[in-house]
């Protein structure tokens, strides 16, 4: 039973001061502070938060009670039937993959997803919960008598907007034992704003849990707290998008073979030297529409970078682009070259693109695209955040040839109002209708502008692109606003004469001849060895069933940090069966778990040899 006796409020309180000074000590000197907006209200009709400018009161005060310790008991009462907490999904529909073209990944997920009798509803197990967030404290007093109950998370999140507020939690909440009721590190607390740099870090290293399934708990609604769920939910669908497949990787990888073979000239990042003029990276965003009279009035005074489909737009406009950067592994790119046409416009293609595509192009240049497997043939030659657009490959690659840059039609989103891509572009007439799930996001320009969890993720990249590169970038689109970018308008970019001809000469200097390319597949042994030492553990809780998938998660990351060829080639496979994992799991009882283990661990391992046997046999 919570002790909520004034004695016990005032020792509790003390007693987190300590914790919070050992372990939190910038939020400690916050505590300390005397109360400015908020102030606990203890009385003999009960307790309540009293706003002190207002006066008034955060819980209703009824019948000469105030119900802060009800409704806190309510909240605390029966969480999955709970009409305040909300178990949030992803919307990925299990099970469904494209067998002609995944079929080892379709394959091993159907065979786990398809295991034990199943049921309509999923079963965390006592007092166990998934990735939880909570957007208000509102005193906290419901969260510890949560704890009085032993609940454990997975992970827990807590957004407070005040300090005070913070502070009244001290009061009721033993943070102490809050920080012992999730794993290691799994605890955040987030004070008036919520880091989306922090939340990336961390739904990146831990993608499959936390993009799948979360609670979530909001007492009241704020400004503060609707801009924090906004952050918070952007990047739970930017973790769930880009993880790719063993196949997907495999058809790049032996792309790459095929183009090398045609010993092209590669792009080698550390020859590069960056040439005095503005680079101009043109996406197929609706934007575009409204930018193609900028970009003709100023070819001649910037290097002009086309990605992907912006080349049939660029191209109705008679502009001459300096290059046209391609990344696409699969047979419909040749046809938008065809379409547009490449003719005599130099094409700058990663190292896994199409190579019928390739042939079209009379003159040529690869490079080693980061972020896919195949890419790290050349490893120190790769080509980092280039993904997961071809947007995202021409500001990385415009990044290392100019300090300038100009982007014209990366919207990164879908734009109230407008079609997806620009007019007249590959695509044809599209609707304007914005997806379904997209989430509203900051615009550059002030229209509404909405993303999915794959446009955020590139937004994220290029802003990141920028920050490594300390590239002054102007962004005249209207789409999402990107960080480390200035929105400017057309009119207010000025640009001087230069010497192109020379310039592109020089930017042509960093393309040399290929050098010998080995497959070494010594780390994948033990990679094979550490999965082997992760399913010795005995699995019989829900608990330990996210506890597995998270460590397997980690060591497919550490492999890809390691070696990325081989540890990309299989993380985006090992993701989407381990997600399956985790969902097969949590529809069984928990007396069944042991022996679906056992059978997902031999399609784990039976499934990870068939994808190196399959490797070494192309390569």
């Amino acid at each position: 039973m919570l002790d909520l006796s004034e004695q016990a409020l005032k020792e509790r309180f003390v007693k987190n001061l300590e914790f919070f000074q050992t372990h939190l000590p910038k939020l400690h000197a916050l505590l300390l502070a005397p109360p400015s907006a908020y102030n606990l209200l203890n009385s003999p009709q009960g307790f309540n938060i009293l706003h002190l400018e207002s006066g008034d009161l955060l819980f209703p005060y009824e019948d000469g009670e105030h119900k802060m310790l009800e409704i806190s008991q309510e909240w605390a009462r029966g969480i999955w039937h709970n009409p305040k907490w909300q178990l949030k999904g992803n919307g990925v529909e299990l099970g469904h993959f494209d067998l002609e073209n995944l079929p080892l990944t379709h394959k091993a997920c159907q065979e786990i997803f398809q295991t034990g009798s199943g049921q309509d509803v999923w079963d965390f197990g006592e007092n166990f919960y998934p990735p939880s967030a909570i957007f208000g404290l509102a005193g906290g007093l419901f969260l510890a008598l949560l704890l009085e109950e032993g609940a454990f998370f997975h992970a827990l999140y807590i957004f407070e907007e005040h300090p005070d507020l913070l502070r009244l939690s001290a009061y009721f909440l033993d943070y102490a034992k809050l920080f012992k009721a999730t794993p290691p590190k799994g605890c955040v607390l987030f004070l008036k704003t919520l880091s989306e740099s922090l939340l990336h870090r961390i739904f990146s290293t831990k993608k499959i849990t936390h993009s799948f399934l979360h609670l979530e708990f909001k007492p009241y609604t704020s400004p503060a707290s609707a801009r924090a769920l906004e952050s918070f939910n952007a990047q739970k669908s930017s973790a769930l998008r880009g993880w790719g497949s063993f196949e997907d990787e495999m058809l790049g990888l032996k792309n790459t073979f095929k183009n090398l073979k045609k010993s092209p000239l590669v792009l080698n990042p550390k020859t590069c030297t960056r040439v005095d003029v503005p680079i101009c990276v043109v996406g197929n965003g609706p934007s575009l529409d409204t930018l193609l009279d900028f970009i003709e009035a100023h070819q001649d005074r910037m290097i002009i970078f086309s990605c992907g489909t912006a080349l049939k737009p660029l191209k109705a406009r008679q502009i001459a682009i300096d290059f046209q950067i391609e990344i696409e592994r699969i047979d419909y790119l040749k046809d938008v070259l065809l379409q547009a046409p490449l003719d005599h416009t130099p094409l700058l293609y990663a190292n896994m693109c199409n190579p019928g595509a390739v042939s079209l192009a009379q003159e040529s240049y690869m490079f080693m695209r980061g972020g896919s497997a195949s890419g790290y043939a050349l490893k120190e030659w790769a080509i980092e955040y280039s993904a997961p657009f071809v947007g995202n490959a021409g500001v990385s690659l415009a990044c290392l040839f100019s300090k300038t840059l100009i982007l014209c039609g990366l919207d990164c989103g879908y734009i109230e109002g407008r079609s997806k891509h620009a007019r007249g572009s590959y695509y044809g007439h599209e609707g304007v209708e914005i997806p379904q799930g997209a989430l509203a996001i900051p615009s550059n320009f002030g229209d509404r502008v909405f993303a999915d969890g794959l446009f955020i993720l590139s937004r994220d990249q290029m802003g990141l692109a920028f920050k490594q590169h300390k590239s002054e970038v102007y962004n005249l689109s209207n789409g999402a606003l990107i960080a480390n970018t200035h929105p400017t308008r057309p009119k207010d970019l000025q640009l001087p004469p230069i010497n192109k001809a020379r310039a592109l000469t020089r930017l042509k200097t960093a393309f040399q001849p290929t050098p010998q390319v080995q497959i070494n597949s010594k780390s994948y042994v033990s990679f094979h060895a550490q999965i082997l030492k992760i399913f010795q553990q005995p699995l019989h809780t829900k608990r330990d069933l996210y506890q597995v998938v998270d460590q397997l998660s980690t060591l497919s990351m550490d492999l890809s940090a390691q070696d990325p060829l081989m540890g990309i080639l299989f993380e985006g496979s090992l993701a989407h069966i381990c997600q399956h994992l985790l969902a097969r799991g949590l529809l069984l009882q928990q007396a069944e778990l042991p022996a679906f283990y056992a059978h997902a661990q031999s399609v784990i391992l039976n499934t990870l040899e068939l994808m190196r046997a399959s490797m070494l046999q192309e390569t």
